[in-house]
This record gives structure tokens, C-alpha cells and sequence, in this order.
């Protein structure tokens, strides 16, 4: 598929998460999965294409991640290294 950028398979989960916004505000998530490239968040909020969060996921602690698509209830993000975040 033209413009396609593949990426990892992610392993299907069901992980309560927090995600923190750049105006402060946070909330709760569930993770639908998980690799080590990103995941897929499932929300009663909206994200936006290009919106970078923190990720806060219970003994993993934070990760930076950007949003990559958005869709009404989910989102899937791409996380970040420290020096793109």
C-alpha cells in the first residue's frame, strides 16, 4: 500500500493506563495492546493526530508517545525517545 509504514506486531492486552496531556489535564485509559514501539489506547475521550501525551502505565512507569491515528474512542501512539518527546 502506497505511504504504508509498517511497524511491530503488538501483542493483544488489557492494561489500565493514565494519559497526561500537554495542557495538564489527564485520564483514565485501557491499553487494547502493547509492543515496544507503542499501543493502541481505548477512551471515552478524543485525541488528536499529532498530539504528543505521557503515558503512565502501572510498574512501567511514564513513556512519551505521540498520536499517529485517532478515531472516536480509540487512538493508536507511537512512543517516543527521549530525544524526539
Amino acid at each position: 500500500m502506497h505511504g504504508w509504514v509498517g511497524r511491530k506486531d503488538r501483542g493483544e492486552v488489557e492494561i489500565d493506563a493514565v494519559v497526561h496531556r500537554d495542557d495538564g489535564s489527564r485520564e483514565s485509559v485501557t491499553l487494547s495492546n502493547l509492543s515496544d514501539e507503542g499501543c493502541r489506547i481505548e477512551s471515552q475521550g478524543h485525541f488528536r493526530i499529532g498530539e504528543h501525551l505521557k503515558i503512565t502505565i502501572a510498574r512501567r512507569g511514564p513513556r512519551n508517545a505521540q498520536v499517529r491515528w485517532a478515531l472516536p474512542g480509540s487512538a493508536g501512539a507511537r512512543f517516543l525517545a527521549e530525544v524526539d518527546a
